[in-house]
């Protein structure tokens, strides 16, 4: 129990759910704050989920739209939550860390859904037959949707072997991250998020984690995600170059010289885009892709 916070879920009154070989216990991480009018896709999402092994940890920054009401009306759903003041997302996944009690592990923001329902049923029985002495991430495609329409806007994911030695930015080509599934053991060998990257802990992670382990790709769509996240706001373009830079260098990376340039350049006209006219802006985005 964590003290000075509020908390709950099924797991207090029934006890923690356990996996089998052929049914692994996934558990799923969601951070939320004031996250009470887009959160309901995420519990229905879960809810719907033919696949009956899943530990669903909430981690919330101590909302005040209630959001925390909404946690306590959906305990049927939510294997345990707590809501406590944290430094963001990263800090908030930290702290879910210790009650992970899955084999495998995905982090789906408020507001996203898993694909379909059966989109777990079909994730664990590949984790059934993969080893994982040799691939302890395992991930497929993710839906970017819109925030306003919630219609698809694209979809994005390639094999491994097609991403494993190319860049994407300013930094080594990765899956995105809520497409994702952790071995468990990864977090007892890393360790946790780096909380002092604001918005690319995830990435440093994956880096460390592509040091160590295989990545093992299905063809398959994994999760609809909102886009327009704090990663993609042109306003933060400062703030992206800065962390890019820093993710490639504590990492072993150097970035091409030409890719460097033409990648400042692009961040800027986005920003540049985005200040003169944020409706252009989305509907070039929309066109063009997320890129």
């Amino acid at each position: 129990m964590l003290q000075d916070c509020m908390e709950g879920g099924r797991e207090l009154t029934y006890g923690v759910k356990q996996g089998s070989p052929k049914q692994p216990l996934i558990t799923i991480i969601t951070s939320t704050f004031n996250a009470a009018k887009d959160l309901h896709w995420t519990i229905e999402s879960i809810r719907a989920q033919s696949y009956p092994n899943i530990q669903w940890i909430i981690a919330d920054g101590a909302s005040k739209d209630g959001t925390v009401e909404i946690l306590k009306q959906n305990e049927d759903v939510i294997d345990y939550w707590f809501s406590e003041p944290d430094s963001g997302i990263y800090d908030a996944w930290n702290k879910a860390l210790p009650y992970i009690k899955g084999e495998w592990v995905q982090f789906l923001g408020a507001g996203d859904e898993l694909y379909s329902k059966d989109t777990l049923s079909y994730v664990a029985s590949v984790m059934s037959l993969v080893s994982v002495r040799e691939h302890r991430i395992i991930y497929g495609k993710i839906c970017l949707i819109s925030e306003v329409t919630r219609e698809v806007i694209c979809e994005r994911g390639i094999p491994w072997h097609e991403m494993k030695n190319k860049w994407q930015g300013m930094r080594p080509m990765l899956p995105m991250h809520p497409e994702v599934y952790h071995h468990c053991s990864l977090f007892k060998e890393i360790g946790k998020f780096d909380t002092s990257y604001k918005i690319a802990a995830d990435s440093d992670f994956l880096l460390k984690c592509k040091r160590i382990t295989e990545f093992f790709y299905i063809d398959y769509c994994i999760d609809r995600m909102l886009d327009g996240g704090v990663s993609s706001n042109p306003k933060m373009a400062n703030q992206q170059i800065y962390e890019l830079v820093k993710l490639s260098r504590n990492n072993d990376y150097k970035i091409p010289l030409l890719l460097f340039f033409r990648e400042v350049i692009k961040y800027k006209i986005k920003e540049i885009l985005y200040r003169l006219s944020p409706v252009l802006f989305l509907k070039l985005k929309k066109i063009y892709g997320r890129n």
